[in-house]
């Protein structure tokens, strides 16, 4: 799904006009994101959060445009549209990695957003997704199981396309990061809901739980709100067979999503 950007025209948010500020890029760059969500509409939401002017990380009005300029200056360099790639994919790897990276960062608070590739791929490769499945993962993080799901299709010669998927998330910040790696990896159609599944589940259909042939999900349990005292008396019927135990640490299987199987 391509990106629509605003008129080329003085006053409008294409690369071309960003190019040629030179002071307040800050603003510029603000209205240029806010100009790419309302004519993308897979973007709503993503890139609100997002403030080229704080000055937390980019220092006083000076030092902001000196830095920022610096930073349109490099991207303006770089042609990364895929046909320039040297694979279709790049873009979503790099983003990938970043998010990797991000999270070794964070320490033990990264396992929040991330679970380690490895564990992802063993996990999916156990769950062996086909063409035409409806996939979920009701706590998806920066969305790597379900990415990893499409790669799976993918190294076994199917359309990656070809699966429904569905998530949700509750940190919104982690949501924008989900949103926008679903679609550097080209998956703009994935269902990504904002809010905590236990308490209040949003992936439904016709006043009911959604159906999915698969669902896959690493539950933040190790966290002490995590929402067993909504899980005992759940209106849904989740967890039938069983809830979580209280001590820190421990994971099980999470049926926050029913299955058809």
């Amino acid at each position: 799904m391509p990106l629509i950007l605003g008129p080329s025209e003085p006053g409008g948010d294409s690369w071309s006009e960003i190019q040629k500020t030179s002071t307040n890029i800050g603003d510029t760059l603000n209205k240029a994101c806010s100009a790419l969500e309302e004519k993308n509409a897979g973007l709503e939401g993503v890139l609100a959060g997002i403030d080229y002017n704080d000055e937390r990380k980019l220092g006083d009005a000076r030092n902001r445009d000196a830095v920022l300029a610096r930073l349109v200056q490099h991207f303006s360099k770089l042609n990364v549209r895929n046909a320039n790639l040297s694979e279709p994919d790049m873009l979503g790897r790099a983003y990938e990695y970043l998010i990797e990276k991000f999270a070794d960062d964070a320490g033990k608070k990264g396992g929040e957003f991330y679970t380690p590739r490895m564990v992802v791929k063993l996990i999916v490769e156990i769950l062996r997704p086909k063409a035409g499945m409806r996939i979920c993962d009701p706590t998806c993080g920066s969305g790597g199981m379900l990415i990893e799901c499409a790669h799976y299709l993918e190294r076994h010669g199917q359309n990656p396309k070809d699966l429904s998927l569905a998530g949700q998330e509750k940190n919104l910040g982690t949501w924008a990061i989900c949103k926008m790696n679903m679609l550097l990896h080209g998956l703009p159609d994935a269902r990504i809901e904002k809010g905590d599944t236990i308490r209040d589940p949003k992936l439904r259909e016709g006043g009911e739980l959604a159906l999915f042939d698969r669902v896959i999900a690493n539950p933040p349990f190790s966290l002490d709100e995590w929402g067993r005292d909504v899980a005992e008396h759940d209106g849904y019927g989740r967890f039938r067979f069983g809830i979580q135990r209280r001590a820190v640490g421990k994971t099980c299987a999470c049926p926050t999503i029913r299955s058809k199987r």
